[in-house]
């Protein structure tokens, strides 16, 4: 049996706080917005937060430990 994980759909005030927190990430880590870093932060971020991850200080962790991986 496979479990399928439940999407949220991403609401108007959670879309801000995905852009601020990208935003964030991307000035303090020096990672262009439009690269591959920058698209798989943007996806993984959305992805989280779809998935339940809705606090900036979590995100913003997630964002930092992507960012030190690369």
């Amino acid at each position: 049996m496979h479990s399928k994980q439940i999407r949220r759909p991403v609401g108007p005030a959670q879309l801000t706080l995905l852009q601020q927190v990208f935003d964030t990430a991307c000035q303090q880590y020096q990672i262009s917005k439009d690269s591959p870093d920058g698209e798989a932060l943007a996806l993984i971020l959305v992805n989280s937060l779809q998935k339940g991850m809705d606090e900036k200080e979590a995100l913003a962790a997630l964002a930092e430990a992507m960012a030190q991986s690369r």
